[in-house]
């Protein structure tokens, strides 16, 4: 089998026959005729997968309390090799999905240090006793291609319906995904259950929810809304984001949120390498090989749309937003470097 190496542009055979690891990052630097290429691939609607067939299954991510990949930019210590420059003033967090009160307190949101919870999970889920829960079909894709307020219409529906069960049983995602006999299920009698608005919102939180599709970019309208939450947030404003796992999603907004503060003052490459340090997983790894997935496309669309989002925020930085509008990466693309 020929070995590849995923770039920001495409799936590109390596010579020799060598692996991924074995090269030096492969970070993309867009060059004009590229960025042009981008900007109009990024304008129009990306052709998103088939949603899978069949009714969604409702799971449980984790047991409550375990692992939950919970990093901040305020208490992790970059290695003294990357890039400091704005780290000290990033004030990013990131994580699993919301589950419990706990975690959005130790926040500490305040009037002076407000916080907004970024929730970027396209994907239909709710809060059950303490427990992360999600109505899933293959690839986290029970909501691919459906608008923004059909998804939202789709969870308060199936919250509501769950309200009126005496008992909920949930299975762990991980024992479904693998297809075990017998996996492991949890029965909860007359449970707490909440949406995770709801609960964010009790703790004098702020919080925005974006539709991103699990392994894909974000749409558009996502970035209008990720941009319009990043001009308005107040100098001493905090940001939490996360996903389901807390690894993928998560890792490219805490990224997105870096460039927007520091694109100007911290070349791509250093920016990617203090990110790969900070977020677990490797959804910024450039060198990553996943043709065995079946998704190499979405991963290089996703890279592609990452190097374009720098490029944005590199001219139209967080400290020196455009007067009088939010700046859109989608509608007003800048094109300075692509002359």
């Amino acid at each position: 089998m020929q070995n590849h190496v995923i770039t920001s542009r495409g799936v590109i055979p390596l010579s020799r026959g060598g692996s991924a690891s074995d090269l030096e990052p492969a970070y993309a630097q867009l060059t004009p005729e590229a960025y042009r290429h981008a900007v109009t691939k990024f304008k129009q609607a990306l052709t998103t997968p088939e949603r899978p067939t069949g009714e969604p299954v409702f799971l449980y991510d984790r047991t409550p309390g375990e692992l939950e990949n919970f990093r901040s930019s305020d208490s992790f210590i970059l290695p003294h090799h990357l890039n400091q420059k704005g780290w000290d003033t990033l004030h990013i967090s990131g994580s699993a999905s919301i589950a419990s009160l706990e975690q959005v307190q130790r926040l500490h949101p305040t009037p002076e240090s407000p916080v907004v919870v970024l929730d970027v999970r396209e994907e239909s889920h709710a809060i059950v006793g303490g427990y992360p829960c999600t109505w899933r079909l293959g690839n986290n894709w029970a909501n691919v291609g459906k608008s923004r307020n059909a998804v939202i219409a789709d969870e308060q529906s199936r919250i509501a319906a769950l309200k009126q069960q005496p008992a909920v049983e949930i299975i762990h995602r991980k024992d479904a995904k693998h297809g075990l006999e017998n996996p492991r299920k949890v029965v909860l009698k007359n449970p707490d259950i909440s949406s995770e608005e709801d609960l964010v919102k009790s703790t004098g939180a702020g919080y925005l929810r974006l539709m991103v599709t699990d392994h894909m970019g974000p749409r558009s309208e996502d970035i209008d809304l990720f941009l319009a939450m990043e001009r308005a947030l107040p100098e001493h404003g905090r940001v939490h984001i996360h996903c389901g796992v807390g690894q993928g999603r998560t890792g490219i907004f805490i990224a997105m949120h870096d460039m927007l503060k520091n694109a100007h003052r911290v070349s791509f490459h250093d920016l990617i390498e203090r990110q790969l340090a900070f977020n677990p997983g490797r959804a910024l790894d450039f060198n990553k090989d996943v043709t065995h997935e079946g998704r190499a496309n979405l991963r290089n669309d996703r890279l592609e749309f990452i190097s374009l989002f720098y490029e944005y925020a590199k001219q139209t930085p967080k400290e020196r937003p455009a007067h009088g509008q939010n700046g859109s990466l989608t509608r007003t693309p800048p094109l300075n470097n692509a002359d």
